[in-house]
């Protein structure tokens, strides 16, 4: 499983996190950034943890897809010889992003996505936003650190009349984790909406430790203008189709019997 996760990242030239102490120290000693972070607090690697068995095998990908959507009546490959494609970025710029089209590295990324077909025979995509210890204050983020507006980046994408963010004033969506979830929104109705796309629909899916109440909960003081006092109903309240948002523990998605082979 280790050889095979780090292969695919590098097969697809994935940057993997790491923190600005670990990369300068990775410098210094000339190590490969092309390594996972050794930080185990990393939603990436837990996340990779969770689903890399799953990318490689049928069953175990089948079995993941149901318990994430139990309408799921079979999983297809994502283009990328398996069953679950990592730190996913779409065919195109959809978002019409600046600063290149690297995956996991300064543009919207999707942690995990698989494509499914649905009971009713749709196409659809199941979006993973994986979490670990997460949480967030209530700071607006419509600048970045370097001064970018990020507000001036999305708005015709967050209020075209085919947007899947319900109508409102753009900046209310520009407070973690909200800002992250609505890019990720965007990404996965314009994956779908492409000609080229054979899905039809989407389901976004956070998966968040149960444990973790700081993020499951309402962040406070963040996008005030949003309702809820949990992540999930404040998030929901943001769309027009609430019901394709999911949380979910990994307990939930990886239950405790799993299929064996799972550990290896």
């Amino acid at each position: 499983m280790r050889v095979s996760a780090l292969e695919y990242f590098d097969r697809h030239a994935i940057s993997w996190w790491l923190s600005n102490e670990e990369r300068a120290e990775r410098k210094r000693f000339g190590i490969a950034e092309r390594l996972p972070t050794g930080h185990l607090n990393s939603s990436q690697v837990a996340c990779v943890n969770h689903l890399e068995p799953a990318r490689v095998d049928h069953e175990l990908a089948l079995t993941i897809a149901r318990n994430l959507e139990p309408r799921v009546i079979e999983v297809r490959d994502t283009g990328e010889g398996g069953y679950v494609s990592f730190e996913w970025i779409g065919e195109s710029n959809y978002l019409n992003e600046p600063g290149g089209h690297v995956r996991g590295a300064n543009v919207t990324s999707l942690d995990a996505l698989m494509r499914v077909t649905l009971d009713d025979k749709t196409l659809a995509l199941l979006v993973i936003e994986w979490k670990y210890l997460e949480s967030y204050g209530g700071k607006s983020v419509t600048h970045s650190s370097s001064g970018t507006d990020r507000v001036a980046i999305y708005p015709a994408l967050i209020e075209a009349a085919d947007s899947p963010l319900a109508p409102g004033e753009a900046r209310r969506l520009f407070y973690e984790p909200y800002y992250q979830l609505a890019r990720q929104t965007l990404l996965a109705a314009r994956a779908v909406a492409d000609p080229d796309s054979p899905e039809s629909e989407w389901l976004h899916v956070h998966v968040i430790p149960e444990g973790n109440v700081r993020l499951r909960h309402r962040v406070k003081n963040a996008a005030p203008l949003l309702s809820g006092s949990t992540l999930k109903e404040t998030w929901r309240s943001a769309l027009k189709a609430p019901e394709r948002y999911r949380v979910l523990g990994p307990s939930a998605v990886v239950p405790a019997d799993a299929p064996a082979k799972w550990s290896g």
